[in-house]
């Protein structure tokens, strides 16, 4: 009897298994269907393709209108806070970063770059030390955090900087840049000649040193002129000149020979600049006073006039130009270009702001 009940009962029993199972299989399509629905949207597709070719308005709006429907969007809210960094709206992009769970490397380095941008320092500095914290060698993250450690001019910092870049794998063309840079604005040319002479030991060819090869080497002849050492500024920038042509470092070379008492080198110096670059007043003020050092007025008054064609507001053209009208006895055209300075001086004046307070010594 109970056989016969187990034999009729098993086609039932099948039979409901398959309903089950077919109920399932339809219950987990129509979910599959539904979560695909509410994450993906034409929308979103459009924000994507947009991205991938950088036009980040489009794809902002997109992103956004996304969102409006489906405000859970993870993929949208990055999408929109990557925008907004790259187009240097800090502030709004950081609502939607919070809405994206934890960022990978490259997300992470727009949000700080934009945040730089901002000019939130503070934040960026954050920003790159979680980095940091999570790629502790990332080059990158090191160079834009001594930007920004540079424009706060924290000098701890960025000597504590420095010498973590020195320290980690890639990164001591980048440190002992950052600790020559630190020193020269500092005024330490011993400091700043030893660190950028470190570069070049670690990076002859310039190709890791971050700043643009002419200031460089215009910070190292600097400082190497300004203590004494002009000949070895002149052999480095002779060195650079034979490579290519660069009007700003001739110019710098003319003043070290200048100040060596080279006149006919730095001469020569002044004039390749001028004629490398027509515009700038620098050289022609140059040739003006070697001219005056030989007395040869007439010549002198030829290059300055010529500088203050190109600089009529520079001060240093002008006094240069009304000491050779004076020497050369035309004292109504040194006063008159007196006149013009003590103008400009006038004019460069701030004003004072009657809702400033007075400062104490004028209590």
């Amino acid at each position: 009897m109970t056989q016969q009940l187990l034999v009729a009962f098993r086609p039932s029993l099948l039979r409901r298994m398959r309903i089950f199972l077919g109920s399932l299989i339809l219950l987990t399509g129509l979910l599959a269907l539904t979560i695909w629905n509410v994450t993906r949207s034409e929308a979103l597709e459009q924000a994507r393709q947009a991205y991938a070719r950088s036009e980040l308005t489009t794809c902002l709006r997109y992103s956004l209108d996304h969102l409006e429907r489906r405000p859970w969007s993870r993929e949208a809210a990055l999408l929109a806070a990557r925008c907004l960094s790259q187009l240097d709206f800090a502030d709004a992009a950081e609502p939607y970063y919070k809405c994206t769970g934890e960022l990978d490397l490259n997300d992470l380095q727009i949000r700080a770059f934009g945040l730089v941008r901002g000019n939130h320092r503070l934040r960026a500095i954050q920003a790159y030390e979680q980095i940091l914290a999570r790629w502790p060698e990332n080059v990158t993250a090191f160079r834009r955090l001594a930007a920004v450690q540079l424009s706060a001019n924290d000098i701890p910092q960025l000597e504590a900087l420095a010498e973590r870049l020195i320290r980690s794998p890639g990164g001591a063309a980048i440190g002992y840049t950052l600790r020559g840079v630190v020193a020269h604005n500092d005024k330490n040319r011993d400091g700043a000649i030893a660190a950028f002479e470190h570069v070049l030991k670690v990076d002859p060819d310039l190709r890791l040193m971050p700043l643009p090869h002419q200031t460089f080497w215009s910070y190292l002849a600097e400082d190497l002129i300004k203590i004494g050492r002009t000949d070895k500024a002149g052999r480095y920038l002779t060195r650079v000149l034979n490579e290519a042509p660069d009007a700003p470092l001739m110019n710098t070379l003319g003043q070290a020979y200048l100040q060596y008492g080279l006149l006919d080198e730095a001469e020569r110096c002044f004039q390749q600049a001028a004629e490398w670059e027509p515009d700038n007043y620098l050289p022609r003020h140059s040739l003006g006073k070697i001219e005056l050092q030989r007395h040869r007025l007439e010549a002198a008054r030829e290059h300055l006039e010529a500088a203050r064609q190109l600089a009529p507001r520079q001060v240093d053209v002008l006094n240069s130009l009304a000491s050779v009208y004076r020497l050369l006895g035309q004292p109504t055209e040194a006063d008159c270009i007196d006149k013009a300075i003590s103008q400009i001086r006038k004019r460069s004046r701030p004003a004072r702001n009657p809702k400033d307070p007075w400062p104490r010594y004028a209590l």
